[in-house]
């Protein structure tokens, strides 16, 4: 059997292949009558699978924008198109307020394969998609975050000591800033020093996701099943680069967690009000009263854990920018100081209540947001049926 093996994997990439040849051309002959919207000169059955960008791929779409003078462009890949929104007015017009049609997800396959499979920014929209957005609003409704407020103030004033004491580890120390806050939302574990354990399964973890591709892009996401071929038949980086840090997702999920499963079963797990044990606690409560449970471990797990690596790196990532422009404008360092100086004085520090009358340091945070968005591209959304937006069809899917 072994020595077939390889002419059977070979047979099996040859119908793969023919397969996708085939539905290419077929969706190329029923092309729409509608006009797409615009976008690079494509090839036959190929599309645009050759210039569609691996790397810094937001600022090649920027640069199409501009050379095709349209906020909307369309590429296609193997027979299937993907629809780029160039402009904020586009993107409110479309995932705002049509959002009934464009709320679903493509399938992340290569994210799957890196270990991903169970979290709502990678989930279709359907029954899980709506379970797992109900797992977390628990926790992060408008009155519930507030009770973060006093955790935030104290790690915050934490880590001006820290830079304090260690001025030139600076960029560790909000790092430091970033684990602590979310590992405690997250599952109720406290990091207290810059080197931590947690803050390099963090590192690893959004090492291996923010280095795979673009997501839905690969050739993975377009043939689902070649994620069962060997490396050596199917020779694509991605690929092998998801299956090689897999192990960095899966510690990000199984460490942190297993840790608040041990502290819950202590008498004072009460007290603990991070996610993780929220629902622990309705899920044992559920299991001792012998009722149908919602939810299993695994989709804790994995709420949890999507709370964990999108604030992680988010945070810290915010902040070393803050860190950046300050340094490059000290000008309006000076402008953000002065306004702190008037509004709490010399003799405290700022808390949240003082945020309203701090005007110009919000205006410096949304510019922050603004001039260095940190996933330009964000998540893309797949649309449930044909739409028709300025003349230009959006194809569904």
């Amino acid at each position: 059997m072994i020595e077939h093996y390889p002419s059977q994997a070979l047979s099996g990439l040859m119908l793969a292949i023919a397969t996708i040849l085939l539905l290419a051309w077929a969706r190329w002959r029923s092309r729409p009558t509608l006009p797409l919207p615009p976008g690079p000169p494509s090839e036959f059955l190929l599309g645009h699978s050759r210039v569609i960008p691996k790397e810094n791929a937001a600022a090649v779409y920027a640069k199409w924008s501009k050379e095709y003078n349209s906020d909307i462009i369309h590429v296609r890949s193997l027979g299937r198109s993907t629809v780029v929104l160039n402009s904020a007015d586009v993107a409110r017009d479309i995932l705002d307020k049509k959002g009934a049609n464009f709320c679903d997800r493509p399938r992340f396959t290569l994210l799957e394969v890196m270990g991903w499979g169970k979290t709502l920014t990678f989930l279709p929209f359907g029954e899980r998609w709506q379970m797992h957005r109900k797992l977390l609003q628990t926790s992060f409704s408008n009155t519930n975050v507030r009770q973060w407020h006093s955790l935030q103030i104290t790690e915050a004033r934490r880590t001006i000591r820290n830079i304090l004491k260690k001025p030139k580890t600076w960029e560790t120390s909000l790092r430091r800033l970033a684990v602590a806050i979310v590992l405690q939302v997250s599952y109720g574990t406290q990091v207290l020093e810059d080197d931590d354990p947690y803050i390099q399964i963090a590192n690893d973890a959004m090492y291996a996701t923010g280095n795979g591709g673009v997501p839905a892009n690969s050739i993975v996401d377009l043939v689902p099943f070649v994620r069962y071929f060997p490396d050596c038949i199917v020779r694509d980086w991605s690929l092998r680069f998801a299956r090689q840090w897999r192990w960095a997702i899966k510690k990000l999920h199984d460490v942190p967690f297993a840790a608040a499963q041990a502290e819950y079963h202590r008498d004072d797990h009460h007290r603990n009000t991070s996610l993780a044990h929220h629902l622990l606690r309705e899920y044992k409560d559920k299991e001792f009263r012998g009722q149908e449970q919602q939810w299993s471990l695994d989709d804790i797990k994995g709420a949890a854990g999507a709370v964990f690596i999108a604030g992680a790196d988010t945070t810290w990532a915010t902040c070393v920018i803050f860190v950046l422009n300050m340094v490059l404008h000290p000008e309006i360092q000076e402008k953000a100081q002065q306004e702190l100086d008037a509004v709490i004085g010399t003799d405290r520090l700022p808390d949240f209540s003082d945020r309203p009358a701090l005007v110009y340091i919000e205006h410096i945070v949304q510019e922050i947001y603004r001039w260095s968005p940190l996933a330009p591209l964000g998540i893309p959304h797949k649309s449930l049926h044909d739409d028709i937006y300025k003349g230009m069809l959006i194809p569904k899917g």
